[in-house]
């Protein structure tokens, strides 16, 4: 058995699963010890990065290939809802000067 071999094999789902699940851990401790915005909003990125490398594994080894539509799909979406977050957050350090999370509180009614 050769190296291509290895490669070009079927995949291995629990070595996917684990990776999407130590990606989603790292991702929940950088959100729930991030002091500032631009931390917390990279910490939801990469866990929703976890959930989509699951969806594309899970789809490539039951050889099914609209997981890999609906990603493409939630990368969009998830890019978008990037680019709000971070127009608040630049018009919130416009205002108040700070890139804390406690100035964002400033957001609620």
């Amino acid at each position: 058995m050769n190296l291509n071999d290895i490669i070009s094999g079927p995949m291995n789902l629990g070595a996917i699963e684990f990776l999407s699940i130590a990606l989603l851990s790292i991702g929940i401790y950088s959100f729930l010890s991030s002091k500032t915005v631009i931390k917390a909003l990279i910490s939801v990125e990469i866990m929703v990065n976890a959930g989509l490398i699951n969806l594309i594994g899970a789809s490539s080894y039951y050889g099914d290939t609209s997981g890999a539509n609906m990603t493409l799909f939630i990368l969009v979406i998830s890019a978008a809802e990037t680019v709000v977050a971070i127009s608040l957050f630049v018009a919130v350090f416009r205002s108040k000067g700070s890139a804390s999370l406690d100035v964002m509180k400033l957001l609620r009614w």
